[in-house]
């Protein structure tokens, strides 16, 4: 609107004084807003919602059930300590903020992650969710061109669905990972695993007949199931010297 002001009142000559204010109000607002973006500063709405959800006070001798259900990106990897936190992943989508509600009965306890009604201008893309390797967690997680960083953690039996990485580290300690959708799995060369159901697996994997072995001088410590309709590619992460 000032611009149009500025652009009406600019052909009348008695207002040229109004039109140098409007011009001088225009540039104003293009390069202060766009500043106090760049600087976080805390007074633009845009920061005064926080995204961030830090929790460090948790049973650590208590398994926590971890369900989250998004259309958006889930970024999870793991952290030395006990608890957990959740926060955005700050890219323009079509996910709301995150929020937690945690249960304190029965067995497993658990952490539902769920969506927060969130207006267009600040939903993003996903969340980053850091899981602390001092407690064992159990997975149910259905996300979308997701990247999930297992390692040095404790897992019961778990769930991953949809599409995406999923990296299976040295210190992973896990019975069982059920498999849905579309992923590229990458598994360190020094955990024992096996995998059944319909995979693509390395040259260098051997066909046995509970399934695809990664290691046969050692007995597979975790077990990866590939249900039906998936589409899962293995690779080989070799360990970095």
């Amino acid at each position: 609107m000032p611009i149009i002001i500025a652009f009406y009142l600019s052909r009348k000559s008695k207002f040229e004084n109004v039109v140098t204010y409007l011009y001088i109000y225009v540039v104003i607002v293009l390069l202060f807003f766009p500043s106090a973006y760049f600087f976080k500063l805390d007074f633009l709405t845009t920061y005064s919602i926080s995204s961030k959800v830090q929790v460090e006070e948790i049973e650590s001798n208590s398994e926590y059930l971890v369900k989250v259900d998004t259309n958006g990106i889930i970024n999870l990897s793991t952290f030395k300590n006990l608890g957990y936190s959740v926060d955005i992943i700050n890219r323009p989508g079509k996910v709301g903020y995150p929020q937690v509600i945690e249960t304190l009965v029965g067995n497993p306890k658990a952490l539902l992650i769920q969506e927060i009604d969130t207006s267009r201008l600040f939903q993003v893309s996903g969340w980053n969710i850091n899981l602390g390797n001092q407690n064992t967690w159990k997975l149910d997680i259905l996300s979308f061109e997701s990247k999930f960083n297992l390692e040095n953690i404790s897992l019961n039996s778990s769930k991953i669905a949809g599409t995406g990485e999923i990296i299976l580290g040295d210190n992973l300690i896990v019975d069982e990972i059920f498999i849905t959708g579309s992923y590229k799995i990458y598994v360190s060369e020094n955990l024992p695993v096996v995998v059944t159901g319909n995979a693509v697996v390395p040259s260098d994997w051997i066909n046995a007949t509970i399934g695809f072995l990664n290691q046969t001088e050692e007995v597979y410590k975790t077990k990866i199931i590939i249900e039906d309709g998936s589409q899962v590619e293995l690779f080989n992460l070799k360990k970095e010297n």
